[in-house]
């Protein structure tokens, strides 16, 4: 039963804040009201209806953050009522300057003055009703406490922006230096290898004479290839680290449409690697697809580095409300080797994350390596 009350409070934007602040906000006034003699308070005695009032003139405090004009408004209506009914007028303040202030943080300017000329208007109307005493003071306290809170909410609102804008500029100018870094020493000695790869390569073609060099060659093809190849993905990533707009048709992103070529790419190397599919196949959020991708590229990339493989199997697998990818090779794996998780595997870990998977990494059931990752497809159902 608890918890179906807490899952109701969270879509109602409640949390254990804002019930605490609607406890303190409702059972101090009443301790107050009930520890003070009773010839300090001018107005009349809280009786059940002056506590019923209480309690609703308090409970929109709850949904202050989702709602905070109508909690403001409904507050109003009830304190109205409330006041003209001459019950203890102070103990009604500190809930409209908690709301007055979510107003003033949360909504714009003008709404944020439109509110505090309501709340004005209604202390005005309920003083209005007549009484046998001058109640200027009664009037003129709340409306200072209403402009400190609007302001203080004002206030608020441009320090929490302010440090908004310096931390989206302190990530502004570190991807900057990223992309600067990238272009400057990366960049430039894949250009090198790509250079020298395709040069070799070409020298080695003109000599038909001597077959032994013809795996050589293919060798340098495939070097070529796969620095061409990573040129085109530095590129995209440089232009969006400088924020520039990427021509999707010259520097695709990748997709889980690319697993075949990496596999390809992964056998010119050595590694005989397999792809295998299974369930309906469809299109994925762009995230997903580019997590497991780039799951599946680390993982292969492990293999050739580390695994000292003579074979891998990449499986792909579509369910209903998640897809998983598994990458098992026939190496010496991790318990042979010894060796432990190092950013190759946190990187997957981190991707696997950032879309609400999970990556699991360790030895192979029939020995080798394996990676896995699972990742839930939102709106698949």
């Amino acid at each position: 039963m608890g918890t179906v009350v807490l899952v109701g409070a969270r879509r109602w934007g409640i949390g254990r804040g804002d019930l605490l602040l609607t406890a303190v906000l409702l059972l101090l006034p009443l301790a107050a009201v009930l520890a003070l003699p009773q010839h300090w308070l001018d107005d009349g005695q809280l009786d059940a209806l002056g506590i019923a009032l209480l309690v609703l003139a308090t409970l929109p405090v709850l949904v202050r953050r989702r709602y905070p004009i109508q909690a403001l408004l409904v507050c109003i209506a009830v304190q109205m009522v409330y006041h003209a009914l001459n019950y203890t007028h102070e103990i009604m303040l500190p809930v409209a300057i908690v709301l007055i202030y979510t107003v003033s943080l949360t909504t714009s300017r003008a709404s944020t003055l439109a509110m505090v000329g309501i709340s004005i208007a209604a202390v005005l109307a309920s003083a209005s009703i007549p009484q046998q005493e001058s109640i200027g003071a009664e009037v003129i306290s709340p409306l200072g406490w209403f402009a400190v809170a609007a302001v203080g909410g004002q206030a608020m609102r441009l320090h929490r922006a302010l440090l908004t804008e310096t931390s989206e500029r302190r990530v502004a100018e570190e991807r900057l230096r990223i992309a600067r870094d990238l272009h400057d020493v990366l960049a430039h000695h894949i250009v090198v290898i790509n250079s020298h790869a395709g040069v070799a390569a070409h020298l080695l073609d003109e000599r038909t004479d001597d077959p032994t060099l013809a795996p050589i060659s293919q060798s340098l093809h495939t070097v070529a290839d796969a620095s061409s190849g990573v040129l085109a993905e530095l590129r995209t990533t440089l232009d969006v680290l400088r924020g520039n707009e990427v021509d999707v048709d010259r520097h695709p992103t990748p997709d889980l449409a690319g697993l075949a070529r990496l596999v390809a790419v992964t056998t010119a190397v050595g590694v005989q690697v397999s792809l295998r599919v299974s369930g309906t196949s469809r299109p994925l959020p762009a995230a997903v697809e580019i997590t497991l991708y780039r799951i599946a590229q680390e993982a292969l990339t492990n293999v050739v580095k580390h695994a000292h493989a003579r074979q891998a199997l990449v499986q792909l697998e579509y369910d209903v409300d998640e897809v998983r990818l598994e990458v098992t090779d026939d190496g010496r794996g991790r318990s042979d080797t010894g060796s432990t998780a190092g950013y190759g595997i946190a990187g997957m870990n981190e991707r696997a994350q950032s879309v609400g998977g999970q990556l699991v990494t360790g030895d192979g059931r029939y020995g080798g390596f394996r990676v896995a990752a699972t990742v839930p497809v939102p709106g698949a159902r």
